[in-house]
C-alpha cells in the first residue's frame, strides 16, 4: 500500500468496488490487486468503495477486475489515467466537518482518533494511515509535542553551542585559546529557528503529506462510550466545540515539568527545563534542584555560558539510576568544568531575599542554604491528563498519574489506547515513536473481523533501550548496571576501560572517561554497557544491539572495528576480560 503523493511511472486506475464492509475487506483486496503482474501500488478504501491502482500501461483493467472477483467481490473502472491526489486537510478547519457537523461513515467518523501531536501521536497517525485507516489527530497546544519544542531539540543545540563558545576558550595544542564574543539572543533566536524548521517540516508538512489523515485544533475530552461501541470524543470549549465518533482512541498527550511540594518554590518564580530555555538575559549565578540527566544538562549549558551554577540533588549521586562508577566519573568532570555539586540534600523550603533565591536544605542534622539569582526545578514530569475525562471511558491511571496500559499499550477499556511519555515508561522519544507505532498496529488489526497469524497483537518491547545524558562528557548506557545485575542473582565479570588507552581519545587530546562492561560469567553474554565518554551516545546503538542479540565480549571483541574510532573503545572494553589493554599495541 501507498501513501501521499509519491506514484511510480505507468498510469492510475481507479475501480469502483462493491461489497466492502471493513478493514478485513480492504486487505483482501489488496492482497489480491498486488499479485497483478504490472501493479506497482494500490490504495483501498471500503468507506468510498474504491480502489486506486498504479500499474504500468501494459496492465488491461479486465486482469484487475478479475481480481477482486476472485476475492469475492464485484468491481467496475471508473477511470483512468495520471493520478490524481486529493489536497490534503487544512490544519485550521478539519475535513471531518461539512457545514458545520460531524461527517459520519458508518457508525463512527474515524477508524483512529489520536489526541497529541508529539512523537507517538505522529508515529501513530503514519501508521495506522498506512493500514488504510481514516485517521484524525488532536492538537490543543503547539503541534509537535515535548521533544521539538521545549525538550531533545532545543536543549542539544544549546548544548551544542556552548560547546563551542567552551572549545574556544580552551584552544587546542598550538591553538591559542580566545575570548569570543557571547550573543545571547543570537544563540536564542537560532535555537527558536531550528525548532521552528522542524516543527513545519517533521510534523506540519509529515501530517499533511497523508491524504486519510486530518488535523484538528482544540483540546479533547472523552464523553462516552468504548468497549464495543464509538468512542466520544469533544474537541473545543464552549459553542465551538465539535464531537467525533472513532472506533479506536490513541491518548497521546504526554508529560509537562513537575514540582515538588516544597514551600516558596512558587512565590519564588522558579524556573522549569521549559522556562529556562527561553530566558532572554543569562542569570549571574543559577540553583539547580535536581541532579539527573535534565538539571545537568542544562546545568552544564549555563556554566558553559558563563554562569555560577550550583546542581542541589536529594539522591546520594548523579545520575542515580545509573551505575555507580558511572556516576562518580562524571561528577569528577563537572566539577573540573566549574560546576558546583551537593548530593544527599533535602530542600525544605525556598524564598527570596532582595534578588536573590533562598533555598533552605539540611542533611543529616546539620542544616543550611544555598543563593542564587535564579533556580531551576529539574525534578521530574507528570502525564498530562487533566480534564480529559478519562474517569468517563474508565480508563485508569497508575499511582503515578500515568495512563495504565498494558504491553500492547492498550488500556482497560478495550477501544482506547495510550502511548508515550503519557504512559510512564521510558521518557525518550525514540520509545514514545515506537509505542505509537504498536498502538496505531494493535488499534487497526482490532478492525478486521477475521486475520491470520501475522495479525497477533504486538507488545513493546523494552528489555533493551538505550539512554543517553548530552553532558560534556555524555554518558550512554544499556542493559543491566553491575549492581543490578548482581541482584538478580548473576555471576558477573566486569571489564572498565580508561579513555586515556584509547587512540581515537588521545588524537582528539580528550581522554575523559571510561567504558564499562558487565557479563554474565557463566554464558559470556553482555548484560550491560556503560559509558563516560565525549560520544558516548554514539557508542549505544552498538551496544544496545550486542545487548539485545546476547552477544558475548568474546563476540565484540572478535569484531573487526575501524581504527581511530570512538566505536573501537568497545572492542577493547572487550578485549579488556582477557587481557592487559595497556600492554597492546595500536590495533591489536
Amino acid at each position: 500500500m501507498f501513501s501521499g503523493t509519491v506514484f511510480m511511472a505507468g498510469s492510475t486506475i481507479k475501480l469502483n468496488v462493491q461489497g466492502m464492509t471493513c478493514l478485513d475487506c480492504s486487505r483482501h483486496i489488496t492482497q489480491a490487486l498486488e499479485k497483478v503482474p504490472g501493479v506497482s501500488a494500490t490504495r483501498v478504501d471500503y468507506r468510498a468503495g474504491v480502489a486506486e491502482v498504479e500499474a504500468t500501461q501494459s496492465v488491461p483493467p479486465a486482469s484487475l477486475i478479475t481480481a477482486v472477483e476472485r476475492a469475492g467481490y464485484k468491481a467496475t473502472v471508473a477511470s483512468t489515467g495520471a493520478p490524481v491526489e486529493p489536497a490534503p486537510p487544512s490544519p485550521k478547519s478539519p475535513p471531518a466537518e461539512s457545514n458545520g457537523e460531524p461527517l459520519t461513515a458508518g457508525d463512527a467518523d474515524f477508524d483512529l482518533l489520536i489526541i497529541g501531536t508529539g512523537g507517538a501521536g505522529v508515529a501513530a497517525a503514519i501508521q495506522a494511515v498506512g493500514m488504510g485507516g481514516k485517521v484524525a489527530i488532536v492538537e490543543s497546544n503547539t503541534l509537535g509535542g515535548t521533544c521539538v519544542n521545549v525538550g531533545c531539540i532545543p536543549s542539544k543545540n544549546l548544548i551544542e553551542a556552548a560547546s563551542h563558545y567552551q572549545a574556544a576558550r580552551q584552544g587546542f595544542p598550538g591553538i591559542a585559546p580566545c575570548a569570543p564574543a557571547l550573543e545571547w539572543n543570537g544563540v536564542l533566536d537560532s535555537k527558536n529557528s531550528l525548532v521552528a524548521e522542524l516543527r513545519q517540516s517533521k510534523y506540519a508538512d509529515v501530517i499533511a503529506s497523508y491524504p486519510g489523515l486530518a488535523l484538528i485544533e482544540g483540546r479533547a475530552r472523552f464523553t462516552g462510550g468504548g468497549n464495543g461501541s464509538p468512542v466520544v470524543v469533544a474537541v473545543g470549549e464552549g459553542k465551538g466545540s465539535r464531537t467525533y465518533r472513532a472506533r479506536k482512541v490513541l491518548i497521546a498527550t504526554g508529560t509537562r515539568p513537575w514540582a515538588p511540594p516544597i514551600p516558596g518554590l512558587d512565590a519564588v518564580g522558579a524556573l522549569n527545563s521549559t522556562t529556562v530555555m527561553e530566558l532572554t538575559e543569562l542569570p549571574a549565578s543559577l540553583l539547580v534542584l535536581g541532579g539527573s540527566a535534565v538539571g545537568l544538562e542544562l546545568g552544564q549549558t549555563f556554566a558553559r555560558f558563563g554562569v555560577k551554577v550550583t546542581i542541589v540533588e536529594l539522591a546520594p549521586r548523579l545520575l542515580p539510576v545509573e551505575d555507580e562508577s558511572i556516576s562518580g566519573e562524571l561528577e569528577e568532570h563537572l566539577r573540573a568544568d566549574g560546576l558546583e555539586i551537593h548530593t544527599g540534600i533535602e530542600t525544605t523550603r525556598a524564598d527570596r531575599n532582595g534578588d536573590e533565591v533562598v533555598l533552605h536544605v539540611k542533611k543529616g542534622g546539620l542544616k543550611g542554604t544555598f543563593r542564587a539569582a535564579s533556580l531551576l526545578v529539574a525534578v521530574g514530569r507528570r502525564a498530562n491528563t487533566d480534564d480529559l475525562g478519562l474517569d468517563t471511558v474508565g480508563v485508569p491511571l497508575t499511582n503515578r498519574g500515568f495512563v495504565e496500559v498494558a504491553a500492547t499499550m492498550r488500556t482497560s477499556n478495550t477501544d482506547i489506547f495510550s502511548a508515550g511519555d503519557v504512559t510512564g515508561g521510558p521518557g525518550y522519544v525514540y520509545v514514545a515513536a515506537a509505542g505509537g507505532r504498536i498502538a496505531a498496529e494493535n488499534a487497526m488489526k482490532s478492525l478486521a473481523s477475521t486475520g491470520t497469524s501475522s495479525d497477533d497483537r504486538r507488545e513493546l518491547d523494552l528489555s533493551t533501550v538505550p539512554n543517553v545524558t548530552f553532558t560534556s562528557p555524555q554518558v550512554g548506557s544499556v542493559g543491566l548496571t553491575e549492581a543490578k545485575a548482581r541482584e538478580l542473582g548473576h555471576h558477573v565479570q566486569v571489564a572498565v576501560l580508561r579513555l586515556d588507552q584509547v587512540p581515537r581519545a588521545l588524537v582528539s587530546g580528550d581522554t575523559r572517561g571510561i567504558v564499562k562492561m558487565v557479563a554474565d560469567t557463566a554464558s559470556g553474554k553482555l548484560l550491560g554497557i556503560h559509558a563516560v565518554a565525549p560520544v558516548a551516545g554514539e557508542l549505544m546503538g552498538e551496544a544496545a544491539m550486542a545487548i539485545r542479540f546476547g552477544l558475548t565480549a568474546r563476540d565484540v571483541a572478535g569484531t573487526l572495528h575501524p581504527y581511530l574510532t570512538w566505536a573501537e573503545s568497545l572492542k577493547l572494553a572487550a578485549q579488556g576480560f582477557t587481557m592487559d589493554i595497556s600492554k597492546l599495541s595500536c590495533c591489536a
